[in-house]
């Protein structure tokens, strides 16, 4: 189990994604392309294997400074990693 991510289910909205270590944010999920018109702002898709199975963050709050560009990519993979591992240990 990674200790470096805290995900939290939404009720009837948005979950919640913490990373503990650094560069340490939060932010808030979601899946669905249906779900992309109630976003606003920054969002960071990862394409799933179809539109109901795509996962969405944003609402991004940085303790530490944001990662260049191609390290804030690497962490939206890990993100989405770690938010799909929850998603099957909930199935």
């Amino acid at each position: 189990m990674n200790t470096d991510w805290t995900i939290e289910p939404g009720n009837a909205g948005p979950g919640t994604l913490t990373h503990h270590a650094a560069p340490r944010f939060t932010a808030q999920w979601t899946s669905g392309a249906e779900e992309l018109a109630g976003i606003d702002g920054p969002c960071w898709t990862a394409e799933g294997s179809d539109d109901a199975d795509a996962l969405h963050l944003f609402g991004f709050q940085w303790t530490d400074p944001v990662p260049e560009q191609a390290g804030f990519e690497r962490l939206m993979q890990q993100a989405a990693t770690a938010i799909d591992a929850w998603i099957s240990g909930r199935l």
